[in-house]
């Protein structure tokens, strides 16, 4: 049996809904379960999902203070105001402002922008920022992507001459800031119906305000904005973000185009993919390692030249960051490590570390690795030892909600942000280590058993024959895909590896053909060539995954890339047939984890043998009898070396089996020990003899139960052992077809109508006979055999 990594979460789907939405919405099975098992239930509302348009967009009037935006705007650029846009270092404040600056420039404004520096001002308004405002002259101040929390840094503008506009989509705090116009969907009295905006949809709307339309050349930087800043990919962002890309397959601007080519990526195969894991890290490198200014000259660069330097620039800080957070996971995996062994091995609830020379700056992706590493609240922080304040990051996971948690830490900390899964926070160095205990008592009250392991969402389980080209192809439909609405992820039972080899120069990725039911498909995960072994020819396993189009030289094919696996089945090879077995052992555990093997031995002079061979290894060397030694479980590979043939040890082996956790195969050498062989097939009676003996008692009667009496007659001519008529005698007593006084029985003249099953001295007597015949047994026989036992376990 092999676990998974996850935890599998399948929704429960009606079958009828299914059908009535393939049906009605002409589409396949596949995808409408998929819309199915995500809610989609409606048919109204499902065509709308599938089929929407810009006509589908919402009135950008309804958002508060939209209005009010527009008439300040407007009346700025009538009478020649000086406006800044104010934005934030981030893909989505660099698109934001870089849409702001494409709609004044449309509108004929006078006009400049100001993104703050990372690390030298921090996130938001500052006042230094609004003083160097008043001495360029400037009259009105637009932030984008910010502002909504600066009600200190806007009554400082206010009070020096300086009117503000705040466009945002942050979550809006209790007190709100008192500026011409406030723009958020979010403010608690704003009836906009759609929340999930970014900084730059807000942009958008407010062009689709300032314009009297909307205008699809806008939704490009739009849709980056939303796609780079995790927004939910439903509702109007779904539609800005398939505008958007649509125009940016279409006509890109200079600066995508020079972005996509140091990507390695053809304008024309842009997705949300393509945008959330090439693009937009690219553009957060700038305002991550030196100014965001560098992302926003690229995206208003006027011509290919420009835009390719500026590409390139990014694309050099994008690998320098890249190294830098390498490099910073280094260091702070160490530096847990280091922690665990002075706790004697103990593992902390959450993860906090902090150290001088760190970046804030990528605090957050070296916090994400090591979630994913370890599966645990993250938070990584950067030391200024000149402040003695730490700035940094935190990632968390599913059940635990970070926020929450910082609230209840709040007096340790000098400001702290976020939500549920991520946060940022500013602390002083001597408040860490509590800060860390704190979280590890909180984790421990918070969190159940369950919840250390991450959870998979799974939106459908299938079968091969499902799996057509026109089905995959019609996915697509879905997109674009992202948080909210993720690339479909497919679950397939019980298919058997026919094949696996590893792929790539250092063997890093797998590839492995699966088949049922005479349909096969090819099955690619990267990053997971160490699992060749475990994922061997002739294993029945369960497969995570997502489903795609494989092109190559004009042919197409589906593949699945997968996520994780899971066996419900040991691997079970019969190598009874090898004319060497030592050898063939010797092989199977060479240039293996020795830590993984236990050879179970059939008899005294094999684990002799097998001690000389391998007792200065750390290969646990057992005979069947010694069922209670420890050093057996955690073991993943056992080796029978000869097959029990005594009921004590096959009771051993069972209870290996079924008690084992983490047991994935097990391999079958026959014995070298000629003694020990068994010299008579263990045959158990079938029905007909059953039905031979019990006619032989309903003609005698009544008879004394004595070894050389009745018994021993039926013995002799049915040509059984007497124990096993004697086995009968009993079953048929239980079953209420022979009454007992004393040592006198007596036939039931009018007996219940029962089955043989029905007896547990039956059930009982036939199963130890199939232990006793395991020698005996075909391949396919010891495989069923041992996949009893070992599911017995209830793993």
């Amino acid at each position: 049996m092999i676990k998974s990594k996850y935890r599998w979460d399948l929704p429960k789907v009606e079958d009828n809904k299914v059908a009535e939405l393939a049906e009605s919405l002409n589409v396949s099975g596949l995808v409408a379960g998929v819309l199915a098992g995500r809610g989609w239930t409606s048919l109204e509302e499902t065509a709308a999902f599938l089929h929407h348009d810009m006509d589908h967009l919402l009135d950008p009037f309804e958002m508060k203070g939209m209005a009010e935006a527009v008439e300040r705007i407007s009346r700025a650029i009538r009478d020649g105001e000086r406006i800044r846009v104010y934005g934030d270092y981030d893909a989505d404040g660099v698109t934001s402002t870089a849409l702001m600056m494409r709609l004044l420039k449309q509108l004929g404004a006078s006009f400049d922008t100001y993104i703050p520096h990372r690390s030298r001002e921090g996130y938001g308004l500052n006042l230094g920022a609004i003083d160097l405002a008043v001495e360029a002259g400037v009259q009105l101040l637009i932030t984008v992507d910010n502002g909504i929390s600066a009600v200190e840094q806007i009554a400082y503008a206010t009070h020096r001459g300086i009117d503000v506009i705040v466009t945002d989509h942050h979550e809006a705090p209790e007190i709100l800031p008192i500026a011409i116009a406030l723009v958020n969907p979010k403010q608690k009295d704003c009836p906009y119906p759609f929340k999930g905006l970014c900084g730059a949809g807000v942009v958008f709307k407010l062009a689709h305000a300032m314009l009297g339309h909307p205008v699809k050349e806008y939704a490009d930087l739009a849709a980056i904005g939303t796609i780079a800043d995790l927004m939910p990919l439903t509702g109007e962002n779904r539609i800005i973000a398939r505008l958007g890309l649509e125009q940016m397959r279409q006509r890109p601007i200079a600066g995508i185009r020079a972005l996509a080519k140091v990507s390695n990526v053809n304008p024309e195969d842009l997705n949300s993919g393509r945008i959330g894991f090439s693009l937009a890290p690219r553009l957060n490198a700038g305002g991550r390692l030196a100014h965001a200014d560098v992302a926003l000259k690229l995206l208003t660069a006027m011509d290919d030249e420009e835009a390719e330097k500026l590409a390139i620039e990014l694309d050099g800080l994008n690998s320098e960051r890249q190294a830098l957070v390498e490099q910073t996971v280094i260091e702070a995996d160490d530096m847990w490590q280091s922690q665990c062994a002075d706790a004697g091995g103990v593992q902390r609830n959450v993860i906090v570390l902090a150290k001088e020379g760190w970046n804030a700056g990528i605090a957050g992706l070296v916090a994400s690795k090591l979630v994913e590493r370890y599966y645990r609240p993250v938070i990584i922080l950067a030391l200024d030892v000149v402040t003695g304040l730490c700035k940094g990051s935190a990632r968390s996971i599913e059940g635990f909600d970070l926020y929450a948690a910082l609230t209840e830490c709040a007096s340790l900390l000098e400001h702290y942000g976020g939500h549920q899964a991520a946060a940022g926070m500013t602390i002083s160095q001597e408040s860490v280590g509590e800060l860390a205990d704190r979280l590890h008592n909180l984790a421990e009250q918070w969190l159940s058993k369950e919840d250390w392991q991450p959870k998979r969402r799974v939106d459908l389980g299938i079968t091969l024959a499902d799996i057509t080209i026109k089905a995959v192809d019609q996915l697509a439909s879905l997109e674009p895909f992202g948080n909210g609405n993720p690339t479909p992820r497919i679950m397939i039972r019980d298919v058997l590896i026919q094949s696996s080899r590893t792929m790539g120069k250092e063997g890093n990725h797998l590839r492995i053909t699966v088949e049922q039911s005479g349909q096969s498909i090819d099955v690619v995960a990267f990053g997971m060539g160490e699992h060749k072994d475990r994922l061997a020819p002739g294993l029945f396993i369960d497969l995570l995954g997502e489903l795609s189009i494989n092109e190559w030289n004009g042919n197409r094919k589906v593949q699945m890339m997968f996520q994780d696996f899971r066996s419900q089945k040991l691997r079970v090879t019969d190598r009874r047939k090898d004319q060497k077995s030592w050898t063939g052992i010797e092989g199977h555990v060479l240039n293996k984890p020795q830590t993984d093997f236990v050879i179970c031995c059939a008899s005294t002079t094999l684990y002799k043998e097998a001690s000389s061979r391998f007792g200065q290894s750390e290969i646990v060397v057992s005979l069947y009898k010694d069922s209670g030694n420890d050093q057996l479980h955690g073991r993943r590979h056992f080796i029978l070396l000869g097959l029990p043939t005594s009921d004590q040890e096959v009771r051993a082996l069972k209870q290996w089996l079924s008690l084992e956790r983490g047991l994935e195969s097990v391999t079958v050498f026959s014995e070298q020990d000629a003694s020990h062989k068994i010299t008579e097939k263990v045959t158990f009676p079938e029905r007909q003899h059953f039905a031979e003996v019990y006619a032989m008692c309903r003609k005698r009667v009544t008879w004394l139960d004595s070894p050389d009496g009745f018994m021993q007659e039926t013995a002799m001519v049915c040509e059984r052992p007497l124990s096993t008529i004697r086995m009968m005698h009993e079953v048929f007593i239980e079953l209420g077809f022979i009454s007992v006084s004393g040592a006198s029985r007596k036939i039931v003249s009018d007996p219940p109508r029962k089955g043989l099953e029905e007896s547990e001295r039956y059930r009982k007597a036939r199963e130890l006979a199939t232990d006793l015949s395991l020698t005996e047994m075909s391949t396919e026989e010891l495989q069923n055999w041992i996949d009893s036992c070992h599911l017995a376990s209830g793993d």
